[in-house]
């Protein structure tokens, strides 16, 4: 065995080398060892056998060329040894077009083949190349300039100057028209390089005039045309007299055919879709002009300019363009069709065998197609492999026709499309660019034959920008890294530029080749990969991938009915991109980082958490992603494994064992009333807190929602996030619910709560199971439902808590009914209400099993004895009827340190009489809102593990709510030791009195003398909202003096109104309560009859099921239906990168004092707003100053360094005249910001003009293309102050604009 195939054997065995790597490493040891091909072959197959087998992913970041992948294992070519050249110098401004070139050579030739690019100073070369001669910028084309270039590198490279002089160079232009150009192929050869490209005389005779000619010469049909300029017969184009007279006379030739016919007007020259215009009314003078100009600007030359008729414009319009490759004059296996944009630049090419050709058109017309390729061919001489384009459609008659419009007598990047349908002998694949090489170097084609495996191949390119329906692509600026996603086996070949993304080279960034058995495959393929690999662009983001994949799973795409014409037509057009991690970096978290979270806000804006809480929020953060919760048989139900009664019949015991239980009401309600319902983003790591330690402890739930779902919408988090984000592990999420009104303040209808029910219980389900969901079954969803004040009607039997409880049961989730305490709700009603949840239940085939009693604060009436007396009330039902003993949970507010005590004593009280049932709410050590969990699990039995574990719950937890400290409002003394206020709103209601600028020792008592003028019961959302409501504006009535309940009623009574909302009113007249209503409350609302009226007809407004987009996710229907417009608006917006929702794990970046974060702070970031597992590990590298003075900030993520950056916000904005390209201030009326990125050619307008609507603004080059801008609606009837960027001249470029650069100044007229 040789030497080289043991060290290859070995290398092999290795997990980290890539399969690139590893055929790279073969060739170059075969070479030295023993160079021939049979042996490089087996190298090659064993490499790529062992790389596919180790499934490993090429990394796109340390090299582009380590992309370039084979179809299968025994696909890789043979060597050719030696390499006909040793030096090859590629000549190509788009580095995909030259990454293309180097990834074949290196394919088949590893390093033995020198390599050079050329490029423009001060520009890096790609990896892997050997050398670079450098030329001036804007030289692209000067040949003269590329020999003293030449000339001059020959003199520093004695190699190069050898390899010349020997005639051993090549000159490579890749797939460019230049490598068509017979003027460049006789002045290559006068470099003393090698031309591997089409010979001069065959150029010039297949080129697009030529071409057309000897196919009337043929017979072979083509569109007919008219010649208005031959080749080499131009005017100069720097000369505007000659210009204006060349542009004339081409209109006056225009006129002179006499024709109506839509057609296009094309140069020679171009290719891409630049130097073609659209000319549908060649009698219209105005689009002669304009077509004319667009060729010409594009080209920047007048010869070989000719008017071409469209096909099939007496039908349908619609047509495939077909392209078959002819080698010599021998017509390749198979047939490519083509797919492009509005401007005529192709997106994909998918290469056919033969016999799959008539999914697209008769295989005898394909067949006569092939004929007349090979007579076109042998016609011009061509000797090199060529591609014959012709549009294939159904005319008025329904018969199929076919049409040569041109020849491309030069590689072409599509050409893997149809390479790849074919192998030699060995089943080796074809290589474009090594094949021009042997060619070149005087060996004959290769012999190939059909592919044995592969029958349709993909050829999609990758492009970086917006796709309309019309085709239109707005390319978007950006920084390229490389790609990411899983290898993906069937992918042949995958190329990506990596650095900037540049807007006056091809807007090509790189390709993808895939390989498929048959279309259904392929076009399944295909949508995989456009969801698995993405590149990763730093700087803007692109909608492109999800429009691919759109194409792919289309419908009528993939029943071969979408025409070559109309490739974005019937697609649907995704609105936003899809964000990636760069993205959100960018627009996410930076600006948080640096600006701060709500900035200026919180009981004292200048309180932010010290280093060391940030640092402590951190560890805890890694210190729990790594614990290991306990399994329970809560978990098994939950996950679909176990029934509901086995979780209970497992809770029973619990209690029974430890005479009671807890629930851990931290931080949903501890931050609701402690810190203005800021529990949004520390519910993730509290959740984690608690199941992996509280449960430990005793703990048998874990309370969410209410208003840490509405605040968290309200301040940019999803809150059907914050929900799964909720859901504990071994333990249910109880989240409140306010009956009706479910999470907000709008009353909802069946016909909405019901559809908003169903997709939270999908939710839920998916999340315990995936893939399995609802189901049929009990979802693991324990909502409290209850209603503030316990309302039933008993002439109607309506209740809104009842119905709720049954349409949550409907949709199979598990709800606790809640009975709200006070001292004025009957004892004789509480029975009634528990026979009643009894019987719902059992109506939905379900044991009732868990009550809940809620006290909103903690009243002077909170006391043991009177809690126990409720308890046992539904306790006598449950007995009445034969059932197990109720649990029975307890919630109440602390508001003087005896909460705990209180607890702990009615704990004892059930225990003497056997009751170990008892579940009560309770929060860490000293959180001052709740109960003290150790002064109340004192009256526990629990283990002295338990014990210890409480102690770790309660010194993490506290840990975690420090981080919220500048909204900390647990030292207030706004709410009364022995108030029966809902405690919850304590923070909300200081932040409310800062934003009326009222006194909040006020707040209090204009609650109370709201309540007891209007005493709806109990003071539990919404009903504390309208009180709140009411006590302010009653506060705010200047002449309603004093402000005491006598002074309310006398105002009211004498027919005064109040500043009050439409839902107030509503809840006023409905008095859903079981206290009395006053007088006062029939006169107020008769004193505002009209406003009563209107806000009863809000009904209207609801946003129900059928106003939300067929598109949404479930998790967009939970947000639009339970938080309506307001829900609606953010599952609209989301896509755009406008919330926060990805920082709901990391509250320690958060809330963290701008600009202070520590480099080497890590945290997680959510990346999918519909899976809370998909997430991403981030390192903070630091902060940093950019020389324009924005703030730099450096990130790390799987290996990869970030960088975002951001204008410092505290920074004065100054820019002279001198500076270049300045931003546009945003929201500044009269700044006009660049929206798409470009040269700027020339302005339209001059200073002083006043603008108009839809008028010509200024002219760009954006990705080759030149584009009119037009004047905005919103600039209309403003005048011109400024024009504040350069327009291209003769000696120098225009200004290259980014988005947001400022485009134009004005004033008012």
């Amino acid at each position: 065995k040789p030497f080289w195939l043991e060290f290859l054997e070995l290398a092999s065995s290795c997990q980290t080398v890539g399969r690139a790597g590893v055929i790279f490493l073969a060739m170059a040891l075969s070479v030295a060892a023993r160079p021939m091909a049979n042996n490089m072959a087996r190298a090659a197959r064993l490499a790529s056998k062992t790389a596919a087998r180790r499934h490993v992913v090429p990394s796109a970041c340390v090299s582009p060329v380590l992309c370039q992948s084979r179809h299968k294992a025994s696909g890789t070519p043979a060597a050719l040894s030696p390499p006909p050249f040793p030096t090859v110098i590629i000549y190509n401004q788009s580095k995909h077009a030259t990454q293309s070139v180097l990834a074949d050579i290196r394919a088949v030739w590893g390093n033995k083949v020198r390599v050079l690019q050329t490029l423009e100073e001060g520009r890096q070369r790609l990896p892997g190349m050997d050398g670079a001669l450098y030329v001036q910028p804007k030289t692209w084309g000067n040949l003269e300039h590329f020999k003293e270039r030449l000339d001059w590198l020959c003199t520093q490279d004695h190699g190069l100057h050898h390899d010349r002089v020997s005639g051993k160079v090549v000159f490579m232009p890749g797939w460019s028209a230049f490598a068509e150009s017979s003027e460049a192929a006789r002045a290559v050869d006068a470099l003393g390089l090698v031309w591997p490209g089409t010979e001069p005389v065959a150029s010039q005779s297949l080129e697009k005039i030529g071409f057309k000619r000897i196919c009337s010469e043929v017979g072979a049909p083509t569109p007919p045309f008219v010649v208005l300029s031959e080749e080499d017969a131009g005017v100069d184009m720097t000369d505007p007299v000659a210009k204006e007279k060349c542009i004339t006379g081409f209109m006056k030739a225009c006129a002179n055919m006499n024709t109506d016919h839509k057609g296009l007007l094309k140069s020679i020259h171009g290719g891409g879709g630049k130097g073609t215009a659209h000319l549908d009314d060649p009698s219209d003078p105005v689009q002669v002009r304009a077509a004319v100009e667009k060729v010409l600007v594009e080209m920047n030359r007048s010869d070989g300019i000719y008017f071409e008729q469209k096909v099939n414009t007496t039908g349908d319009g619609r047509f495939y363009q077909l392209e078959l490759e002819v080698d010599g004059e021998t017509c390749s296996q198979g047939g490519r069709f083509v797919w492009f944009n509005s401007r005529l630049q192709k997106v994909v090419e998918i290469g056919l065998a033969d016999d799959l050709i008539p999914l697209f058109m008769p295989a005898e017309l394909y067949q006569k197609s092939r004929e007349w390729a090979v007579a076109i061919a042998k016609k011009g001489g061509n000797n090199t492999r060529a591609t014959m384009e012709g549009l294939v459609f159904q005319n008025e008659k329904g018969e199929f026709e076919l049409q040569f419009i041109e020849c491309n007598r030069r590689p072409q990047v599509e050409n893997e499309a149809l390479a790849l349908l074919q192998q030699d002998a060995e089943g080796n694949r074809r290589y474009t660019f090594a094949e021009l090489m042997m060619r070149a170097s005087g060996m004959p084609a290769p012999v190939f034959e059909p592919s044995t495996d592969v029958k349709v191949v993909l050829h999609a390119r990758w492009l970086h920008g917006n796709p309309d329906s019309d085709g239109n692509i707005t390319y978007q600026a950006g920084n390229i890294l490389g790609m990411s996603g899983p290898r993906l086996d069937y992918v042949a070949a995958e190329l990506m530029s990596p650095g900037e993304i540049s807007f006056t080279a091809d807007p090509q960034l790189g390709k993808a080749v895939l390989t498929a058995s048959s279309w259904e495959e392929m076009c399944d393929r295909a949508a995989e990969y456009f969801t698995l690999r993405k590149p990763m662009v730093m700087g803007s983001s692109s909608t492109y991938a999800q429009t691919m994949y759109n194409l792919f799973t289309c419908p009528d795409f993939r029943a071969g009915k979408t025409a070559s014409n109309e490739t974005f037509k019937k697609l649907d057009i995704p609105l936003h991109p899809t964000r990636g991690i760069a993205n959100m970096l960018q627009d996410q978290v930076a600006p948080v980082m640096v600006k701060g979270y709500r900035p200026g806000e919180g009981i004292d804006a200048d309180r932010f958490p010290t280093t060391r809480v940030v640092s402590n929020v951190e560890d805890l953060h890694t210190q729990l992603s790594k614990s290991t919760a306990r399994t329970t048989t809560f978990t098994k139900f939950a996950r679909g494994t176990a029934s509901y009664e086995d979780y209970i019949k497992e809770l029973r015991g619990q209690l029974d064992q430890q005479g009671g239980g807890w629930v851990t009401v931290a931080p949903r309600d501890t931050a609701q009333q402690g810190n203005d319902s800021e529990s949004a983003a520390v519910t993730n790591i509290s959740r984690q807190n608690a199941e992996i330690w509280a449960e430990r402890a005793g703990c048998v739930g874990y309370e969410i929602g209410g208003a840490q779902y509405q605040a968290g919408l309200i301040r940019g988090f999803d809150p059907a996030m914050i929900m799964q984000l909720g859901l504990p592990y071994n333990m249910p999420a109880h989240s409140l619910q306010r009956s009706q009104y479910v999470n907000g303040l709008a009353e909802l209808p069946t016909s909405i709560r019901q559809p908003l029910f169903d997709a939270t219980a999908k939710i839920v389900a998916n999340h315990y199971r995936p893939g399995v969901g609802v189901g049929g079954t009990w979802v693991p969803w324990h909502p409290y439902n209850f209603h503030a004040g316990n309302f039933f009607d008993e002439a109607t039997g309506y209740s809104g808590q009842d119905e709720t409880t049954g349409e949550l049961l409907k949709a199979k989730c598990i709800p606790m009914p809640n009975w709200v305490f006070s001292p004025k709700f009957p004892l004789e009603a509480l029975k009634k209400w528990t026979g009643r949840q009894i019987d719902m239940f059992s109506a939905s085939g379900l044991q009732l099993n868990q009550v809940r009693i809620k006290n909103p604060g903690q009243g002077a009436d909170w006391t043991a004895d009177a809690i126990w007396a409720h308890v046992k009330t539904i306790a006598s039902v449950f007995k009445e009827r034969s059932m197990p003993p109720p649990i029975v949970y307890i919630h109440n507010h602390d508001f003087n340190g005896q909460g705990g005590h209180i607890g702990a004593d009615l704990f004892r009280k059930a225990q003497a009489e056997g009751f170990n049932t008892l579940v009560i709410d309770s929060a860490y050590r000293k959180n001052g809102t709740h109960n003290d969990n150790t002064v109340l699990t004192a009256a526990l039995k629990l283990s002295s593990e338990q014990q210890e574990s409480l102690v770790e719950y309660n010194y993490n937890q506290q840990a975690i709510e420090e981080v919220l400290c500048r909204f900390d409002s647990r030292t207030s003394q706004m709410t009364p030791w022995d108030s029966d206020w809902a405690g919850g709103t304590e923070g909300s209601d200081i932040r409310i009195a800062k934003e009326y600028n009222l006194d909040i020792r006020k707040i209090n008592s204009a609650k109370e003398v709201a309540t007891e003028v209007f005493p709806l019961e109990r003071a539990v959302t919404p009903f504390s909202e309208y009180k709140l409501r009411l006590g302010i504006a009653i506060m705010i009535e200047p002449a309603l003096q004093p402000k005491t309940a006598d002074a309310v009623r006398k105002w009211v009574n004498g027919g005064g109104k109040l500043k009050v909302g439409g839902d107030v009113l509503v809840g006023l007249k409905r008095w859903e309560t079981l206290g009395p209503k006053t007088p006062e409350v029939d006169k107020l609302l008769a004193n505002m009859s009209d406003e009563l009226a209107a806000a009863m007809g809000q009904s209207s407004k609801l946003i129900g099921p059928g106003d939300l987009p067929s598109s949404f996710t479930t998790a967009q229907i939970h947000t639009a239906l339970g938080y309506q417009q307001k829900g609606l608006d953010f599952a609209t917006a989301q896509a755009k990168g406008t919330d926060l929702s990805p920082l709901l794990l990391a509250p320690h970046v958060l809330h963290a004092k701008p600009r202070s974060l520590k480099a080497g702070t890590t945290f997680e970031l959510l990346m999918d707003p519909t899976n809370p597992s998909k997430k991403a590990q981030i390192e903070f590298g630091g902060f940093g100053i950019a020389p324009n003075k924005d703030i730099v900030m450096n990130f790390m993520h799987e290996g990869q360094n970030m960088q975002v950056s951001m204008p410092d916000p505290a920074a004065a904005v100054s820019a002279t005249s001198n500076s270049g390209p300045r931003k546009a201030e945003p929201g500044n009326p009269h700044h006009l910001g660049t929206v798409v990125p470009g040269e700027l050619l020339s302005y339209s307008v001059n200073v002083g003009d006043i603008l108009k609507a839809g008028g010509p603004l200024c002219v760009l080059e954006s990705m080759k293309m030149e584009m009119k801008i037009s004047v905005p609606d919103e600039l209309d009837g403003l005048k011109v102050k400024a024009l504040p960027c350069k327009g291209r001249t003769k000696e120098k470029q225009g200004d290259i604009l980014a988005p947001g650069d400022l485009l134009l100044e004005m004033q008012e007229s």
